[in-house]
């Protein structure tokens, strides 16, 4: 099974096996690894509905984009020459864990960071030894596109789909600390004296929330 691309340059699309069909259709798309690329204005969502299953490879159509449902349109690929006010990876990244059509993957993260997917693996697929491994065999020695391709086919679909939790903010300890102090923050926190010695010395080193006014100690007489 393959992908409907929408485009409105076909440059791309043009390499490998590929018959341009021009304005008519004149043979079924349904061959493996041949690129079919058909321009129209006219191909409906009936269209897509009826060819998505036939498709060998893939299904370019050089034209607008018919009005339809939200299920039929992510059921196909509509690229950036279709002039997105911005990315949307949302789309493609539920995919990866979530779309049984693994050549519909592959063509929708092409364009998505490597960074924020990888993200995603280690949030939801930390577990996976094989999948871990497969990666690190393409990540740095191959091509990018090795590396798309390894996700694509080495992630299993299933599950529910959690968000990469943010980094904590690490405190810069100030140059009077050890940088392997791991209480320094709660001295600095907890000491009125060093942390007014902080305000006067490195007012940029102290904690998150603390204040920079230098505040009154008790001491005892």
């Amino acid at each position: 099974m393959g992908v409907i691309i929408f485009t409105k340059d076909d440059t791309r699309y043009r390499k490998g096996n590929f018959i341009d069909m021009g304005r008519e259709m004149k043979c079924s798309p349904t061959a493996p690894d041949i690129t079919y690329i058909y321009h129209t204005n006219r191909f409906t969502e009936k269209d897509i509905k009826f060819w998505n299953p036939l498709i060998g490879y893939r299904l370019v159509i050089v034209g607008k984009v018919p009005k339809g449902n939200k299920e039929t349109l992510e059921s196909v690929l509509i690229d950036e020459t279709h002039s997105k006010t911005k990315d949307d990876f949302n789309r493609p990244i539920m995919g990866i864990f979530k779309w049984s059509n693994r050549s519909r993957v592959l063509a929708f993260i092409r364009k998505v960071p490597l960074s924020l997917i990888g993200a995603f693996l280690r949030r939801n697929r930390a577990k996976d030894i094989g999948l871990g491994r497969l990666l690190a065999r393409s990540r740095y020695q191959l091509p990018d596109d090795y590396l798309y391709a390894s996700i694509a086919y080495g992630t299993s679909p299933g599950g529910k789909v959690e968000w990469p939790k943010k980094k904590d903010k690490v405190y810069e300890l100030p140059s009077d600390f050890r940088s392997s102090d791991k209480y320094a923050e709660y001295i600095v926190r907890g000491s009125v004296d060093v942390a007014n010695d902080i305000r006067r010395s490195e007012p940029t080193a102290l904690p998150d929330k603390m204040k920079k006014r230098e505040e009154a100690s008790v001491k005892w007489i």
